[in-house]
């Protein structure tokens, strides 16, 4: 028997040795037969878990086998410490599943997992324990305990936030991360080892040359190593294949030498690593050069429209988001073409048939990227905000366009109706620039300033993703289309889509750009915020209808049981389940959680803050202190509640400690809602007082949920105020009795008019 954190596994049978690499094994095949078992470390991982097995009683999961593959030093040094049988020479059925594994690594796993192996035997870091079983009742799953995080096996996304055990399902319908933790021993010592990146970047000098669909360049790297380094895994798009890759000290830059490459082929597991010819000193700089070429970058959409098709690692780089690099960006493109890119464009010329262009960045940034094509700018500084804003359209019409109207003259020929539309990107022009501007006056008062003062916002081929990359966003193409247009082409449904996704993609200049996500599971601090941002953006555009509205559409998304799903989103999992939310019992989670939900809670906050003398002052210096504390730094949700908890006011002090866990709890890491009734009456008390009695439910909650609910006066269809709050805590019906001086007779009394508790 083998135990590791939540892992317990039986052996019965032999082990077939892996190569040694010096005395070290690597790994090995089990043949006989085994058993595993998980025992989750935490009441919201045995809840995910059971969430995967459509069993919300579970305790344990495991299942049997009767070969298992090992990676790692961790089981085959235990296994030969306790005498365990290995056999000599190697059974063919274990070569058998070794290669079948292998072939299962490269076609469906689709990652690299000899380079974390070659850190434990080369770099001599802590044994790691992996193991892939193909057992008799689950999908083949990965097994993993890595002391160095499991986001360093490079499985399942690299912003895991070093939580060392994990379970990955290998499935169509049902796989994904299964389970996910921080040791059982952390967790109950309420504390972690910070884990770091074998090195982080200072700066980052990008050479790049565009010929068509063909990319090639010269990245250089100033890193420094965090401890003795020979094996540094690399970030870069598989089809952009290293060539050439060399490193020298930052105090002698003239003195390069080789370094060894990895790089499987691009269609299997195309994951890169170098290796250094002896290991590199922590705490020194290093410049480390990548040449490299290759396709899959860039898109040819037609007409001058090009698509930006891998945002994240078009750069060699050794980790993006995670930390934050300066950069020297160089573009050799044909002339006919631009460039838009992150930073200050300093250089801009023609070279023969070539135009050069040179962009740096004027402060630390989380990534680099560009837009590229045939643009038309428009531009304007914003005196309210002292921002300015560029917006780049592209005059020519992509093929898609080109598809959509042979299709229609077809169909007007068979059956009638429009055949034929013309996109006039430019004339929209001014509402991205007025979506720009309103969202930087938005975002300043309630956040404050940006470091950065000027934004590219950049129209894109891809219909209907927008992104946002520092002091750059690109707009889904859907976004410039107007609503003749729209309509012709059946998209009416996407009109709330186009109205909010120019403010959210601005508004990550502040949530995610400057103030970064600790992990996935704090990811809602950049997608939530902003949704909320978007949000307050209408409220200054459009009232405080339009901002109800925004809520109520969010209440309602958030309540949603999407086709196909079996739990609604509000049951899939928390907020602070991140991308994980996702299971074979609601895959569509995500949006509806992460963004909808992740934006209700600042919204409750505000409103629980909010009062008739100050307004949004106690919020908005809350919000400030946030951003300005966390500006290039990655917060977790723990950060920001010790930000609230510093602003809170004495409306969110229902406990005497004056902590937010009961708010954090039920509504980041919690998946109840809770439903309200109220039956509110009122009478004249004379002169100008009028007494409310009655009561107010809530229900469908667990014992200790507790909330600040609002009373609001209506004086006619469009004019309420707050009158008064009261707090509720479990399944209570709480008596009110108010007696209060109001300028003219009321018409109504209700509760969460103004969508301040999220509720059924």
């Amino acid at each position: 028997m083998f135990e590791r954190d939540v892992f317990k596994v039986t052996l019965t049978g032999k082990l077939h040795l892996i190569h040694a690499i010096g005395d070290k094994t690597s790994g090995a095949v089990f043949l006989g037969n085994g058993s595993f078992e998980l025992r989750p470390a935490s009441e919201a991982e045995r809840r995910q878990v059971g969430m995967h097995m459509a069993d919300p009683r579970l305790v344990t999961l495991g299942d049997s086998f009767e070969s298992v593959i090992f990676l790692g030093t961790a089981l085959t040094a235990a296994a030969e410490k306790a005498g365990a049988p290995v056999t000599g020479p190697v059974d063919p059925k274990a070569s058998d599943r070794w290669d079948d594994y292998l072939k299962k690594q490269k076609r469906d796993l689709h990652t690299n997992m000899q380079i974390r192996l070659l850190q434990e035997l080369i770099d001599d870091r802590e044994p790691f324990f992996l193991a892939w079983v193909d057992g008799k009742k689950l999908p083949p799953s990965v097994l993993i305990v890595d002391p160095r995080g499991a986001e360093s096996v490079r499985l399942a996304g690299r912003e895991m936030g070093g939580e060392q055990s994990m379970m990955y399902v290998s499935h169509s319908e049902r796989g994904g991360i299964w389970y996910s933790a921080r040791l059982r021993s952390e967790i109950q010592a309420g504390r972690g080892v910070k884990i770091v990146p074998p090195a982080e970047a200072e700066h980052y000098q990008i050479d790049s040359t565009i010929r068509g669909e063909e990319m090639s360049g010269t990245t250089t790297i100033t890193l420094v190593p965090s401890a003795p380094v020979r094996v540094l895994p690399i970030e870069i798009a598989g089809k952009l294949r290293l060539s050439e890759v060399s490193y020298a000290s930052a105090a002698e830059p003239s003195n390069w030498t080789p370094v060894a490459v990895i790089q499987e082929h691009e269609k299997e597991d195309p994951d890169a690593a170098v290796i250094f010819p002896v290991a590199v000193t922590a705490g020194q700089q290093y410049l480390l050069k990548l040449v490299y070429a290759g396709r899959d970058v860039l898109e040819n959409s037609g007409d001058g429209n090009w698509t930006i098709t891998r945002r994240v690692n078009w750069y060699p780089n050794v980790g993006t988001f995670r930390d934050l690099a300066t950069y020297d960006l160089r573009f050799r493109t044909p002339a006919k073409f631009q460039i838009v890119s992150v930073g200050e464009e300093v250089e801009n010329r023609m070279e023969g048939d070539d135009r050069i262009t040179v962009w740096k960045s004027t402060h630390p940034l989380r990534v680099a990227g560009f837009n590229y094509g045939r643009f038309k700018k428009l531009s304007q500084t914003d005196k309210d905000s002292g921002m300015t804003f560029e917006v780049y359209t592209n005059p020519g019409t992509p093929d898609v366009i080109n598809q959509i109207n042979r299709a229609l003259e077809e169909h007007s020929r068979v059956a009638g109706g429009p055949s034929f539309v013309r996109v006039d990107t430019g004339s929209l022009a001014q509402a991205a620039m007025a979506d720009g501007i309103n969202t930087a006056r938005t975002g300043n008062v309630y956040f404050g300033p940006l470091a950065h003062r000027r934004v590219a916002i950049t129209q894109q081929s891809q219909w209907f993703f927008g992104q946002s990359w520092p002091t750059l966003v690109y707009l889904p193409y859907v976004a410039f289309l107007d609503g003749t247009v729209r309509n012709t082409l059946g998209l009416n449904d996407v009109k709330e889509f186009v109205d909010t996704v120019g403010p959210h993609e601005l508004a990550h200049q502040w949530w995610g750009h400057q103030v970064g996500w600790a992990s996935y599971r704090d990811e809602w601090i950049s997608e939530g915020f902003s949704e909320f941002t978007t949000a307050a953006v209408l409220q200054q555009t459009g009232g405080w209808p339009k901002y109800n509205d925004f809520f109520e559409l969010a209440r309602r998304r958030i309540l949603e049981k999407p086709r196909g799903a079996l739990v609604t989103n509000a049951e899939a999992g928390p907020i602070s389940q991140g991308n994980r939310i996702g299971s074979s019992q609601n895959q569509s989670a995500y949006g509806a959680i992460i963004y909808s939900k992740g934006a209700y809670v600042l919204h409750m906050l505000r409103m629980t803050m909010r009062d008739t003398k100050n307004g949004d002052a106690a919020f908005m210096a809350m919000m400030t202190d946030f951003a300005t504390a966390y500006a290039g730094k990655n917060a977790s949700t723990a950060d920001f509640q010790r930000i609230v908890e510093k602003h809170a006011t004495r409306s969110l002090k229902l406990t005497q400690d004056g902590k937010l866990d009961w708010f954090f709890n039920q509504w980041v890491h919690g998946t109840d809602i809770p439903r309200y009734t109220s039956k509110l009456d009122f009478t004249d008390a004379g002169g100008g007082k009028y007494k409310v009695t009655g009561t107010i439910t809530q229900s469908d909650v667990p014992e200790g949920f507790a909330v600040v609910m609002p009373i609001y006066v209506h004086f006619d269809k469009s004019s309420y105020m707050h009158l008064a709050s009261t707090a509720l805590i479990g399944n209570q019906t709480k008596p009110v009795e108010i007696e209060i001086a109001l300028p003219k007779k009321p018409l109504k009394f209700t509760i969460n008019a103004n969508h301040d508790v999220l509720a059924r």
